[in-house]
């Protein structure tokens, strides 16, 4: 007798907010894909616009949509975190409102998936559909080195196991990106893997939540800096290591990663949060020796590109808007 192999069902979970210029494509997108789906649950953020109209008309017609609306508007961040709780499915995959994904997305994340918690993929950017040479395809650093300093692992391209997420969400406190939380939550637990061909657009404009964010807490950021990343960046610094949120994150992931396996994490994380100047130039000093590591530039070459990564904590604190959610 032929052997019956279990697929596991997945959940695919959208947050939606003011959403109606991009939404049926996101949702076509996802109803078509190549591995069946078990539920797309829609949660909205008490839009004002025609999404929750629509979400409901596709509802009507899939029985596969279980949709949902906040009787106040909460936030994308948690939003996500109370849709990706209802997932019911042993994967979970996360869907923005305004993407368009490939037909295999879900099917080439499944196989990928494995013993890790998280899987992640490549994605195109840029503005032209179907992408065209023009656009860019993004990979994602996933490392945990690259993680500690900036969110480099957008929700999209995630496929997360719903028991690891379940979990992590407990000890969360809803003010640091909840991607962010996913990706490194994943380290420090059973990992990361990755799909290293695009599978979705991810489509950019003026009216994304990452955007608008920026826009309220980093309105001085410039399109091409120069001095700022260093002098402002510094003041930036100083000024995220006094907030709670920041204090939450870098000790959480200094007690949770393991010291000899994560040897470098652990240095890190705990520098980060040591608020005295001995301790930041200490940080710095580590940053560049471990260039190669931590700071990742193809492009930066010879004498600057010492001078950058020992100054990449600025650069990175100068447009983080991360911890003000």
């Amino acid at each position: 007798m032929k052997e019956t192999i279990s697929m596991p069902r997945v959940s695919v979970v959208m947050c939606t907010y003011n959403g109606e210029q991009f939404l049926t494509e996101q949702i076509e997108s996802i109803l078509n894909q190549t591995y069946p789906i078990y539920e797309l649950i829609i949660q909205d953020d008490s839009s004002t616009d025609r999404t929750w109209e629509i979400i409901q008309e596709y509802a009507k017609k899939c029985s596969l949509i279980k949709s949902f609306r906040n009787d106040t508007n909460q936030g994308f961040n948690h939003n996500f975190k109370q849709a990706i709780l209802r997932a019911e499915g042993e994967l979970i995959a996360i869907a923005d409102q305004d993407d368009i994904w490939y037909p295999e997305k879900i099917e080439k994340q499944v196989q990928k998936i494995d013993g890790a918690d998280v899987c992640i993929s490549a994605y195109h950017g840029g503005e032209n559909y179907p992408p065209t040479n023009e656009n860019r395809v993004t990979l994602p650093f996933y490392q945990l080195e690259y993680l500690l300093f900036y969110d480099c692992t957008p929700g999209h391209s995630m496929l997360i196991k719903k028991d690891f997420a379940h979990h992590i969400f407990r000890a969360w406190d809803g003010h640091i990106l909840y991607d962010w939380w996913i990706s490194v939550n994943a380290h420090l637990y059973h990992g990361i893997t990755c799909v290293e061909e695009p599978l979705n657009w991810h489509r950019p404009h003026n009216a994304s939540a990452i955007t608008k964010l920026n826009a309220q807490y980093a309105p001085y950021l410039v399109k091409k800096p120069t001095w700022q990343p260093y002098i402002i960046g510094f003041r930036k610094y100083r000024a995220l290591q006094k907030l709670d949120t920041w204090q939450f994150f870098y000790r959480y992931i200094h007690k949770h990663a393991d010291p000899v396996q994560q040897h470098l994490a652990y240095q890190l994380s705990e520098l980060l949060f040591r608020r005295d100047l001995f301790s930041l130039l200490r940080l710095c000093l580590l940053c560049m020796r471990h260039k190669d590591t931590v700071y990742f530039n193809p492009n930066q070459k010879g004498f600057m590109s010492y001078i950058r990564s020992f100054c990449y904590p600025m650069i990175r604190a100068y447009g983080n808007t991360y911890f003000y959610l």
